[in-house]
């Protein structure tokens, strides 16, 4: 049995039969609507408390098939149907999946309109024979099927948090439905045509050669490493570039200290890693001097 502290019971009342639930317009994770009353209270709860919260795994119609074990894997997981880079809907996870047996255990930060959080760590259970994966942590539950083909969407049933009362009772906040997907690593090299609209003569192809490593860092994204090839009319050469890769949104700079030019890029890429948008490639001389450029990269 699961007793709430007295300060939990204080900064977390909730009476009788009144129903909760997460306003997917304007919850921001930590904001429970009532229909009587309105509650502030920190989702930030023992994941004990979920116990008795219990979110009915999302069914797939493929075959699933058992993870390799120990791996890391890339996810980005999000309120809507569909996937967007970077994440427009709240609350969003960006982070990373292990599997060990069948135990499974995760790394994410939240997305939220009112900015990204700490990372929290995941943990929970993988069923081989389903394909049933459960992770939880101190506010947040995610319950999904594993796709037979990898990096494919997928339905994810997300919880919110969970509060109660004594006797032991437990009241699921359930967001907007939510999708999931794994991203591929961005290992290769990748090139296509990125186009200058300031000065098209310093348009044409560019080459990009990454890395990615096989392990998160602390906040679950993972890190890049690599170079860069401006196309050859604007004369910028090659430069080194690192950075990291968060579910499907790509940062990388040139790592030099003290380097001038600054080389930054903003980018994307899809769930099988076979393309790479570029939002925005900076070729900084000075602060007001910069080229910038945009297309689309394809691996090779």
């Amino acid at each position: 049995m699961h007793v709430l502290s007295p300060r939990m019971l204080q900064n977390c009342a909730v009476s009788g039969q009144t129903r909760i639930k997460l306003d997917p317009r304007r919850q921001t994770g930590r904001t429970i609507i009532a229909m009587k009353t309105v509650l502030r209270c920190a989702l930030l709860l023992p994941a004990a408390m979920l116990i008795g919260c219990t979110v009915s795994p999302s069914s797939s119609s493929d075959t699933t098939v058992p993870l390799p074990s120990g791996d890391w894997t890339n996810w980005q997981i999000q309120a809507g149907a569909a996937m967007t880079s970077p994440p427009d809907t709240y609350p969003s996870f960006l982070g990373a999946i292990q599997i060990q047996g069948t135990q499974a255990s995760g790394i994410f930060s939240t997305v939220e309109s009112t900015g990204t959080s700490a990372a929290l760590d995941y943990s929970g259970t993988y069923a081989s024979s389903t394909g049933d994966i459960a992770l939880v942590t101190h506010g947040f539950e995610f319950d999904f099927t594993q796709p037979g083909s990898p990096y494919t969407v997928v339905p994810v049933a997300v919880t919110g948090g969970c509060v109660g009362s004594p006797p032991p009772a437990c009241l699921a906040i359930t967001s907007s439905p939510s999708v999931g997907v794994e991203i591929a690593p961005l290992n290769g090299t990748y090139s296509g045509t990125l186009t200058d609209s300031v000065d098209p003569s310093f348009s044409g192809t560019a080459t990009l050669t990454l890395t990615q490593s096989a392990t998160p860092n602390a906040g679950g994204s993972f890190s890049l490493g690599g170079k860069l090839t401006f196309p050859v009319s604007s004369g910028f050469g090659t430069y080194p570039i690192s950075g990291t890769i968060s579910g499907e949104g790509v940062t990388l700079y040139d790592p030099t200290p003290g380097i001038v030019p600054v080389v930054s890029l903003t980018a994307s890429t899809n769930p099988v890693a076979t393309q790479i948008t570029v939002s925005n490639l900076a070729f900084a001389v000075t602060a007001s001097d910069i080229v910038t450029f945009t297309g689309t990269l394809s691996s090779q």
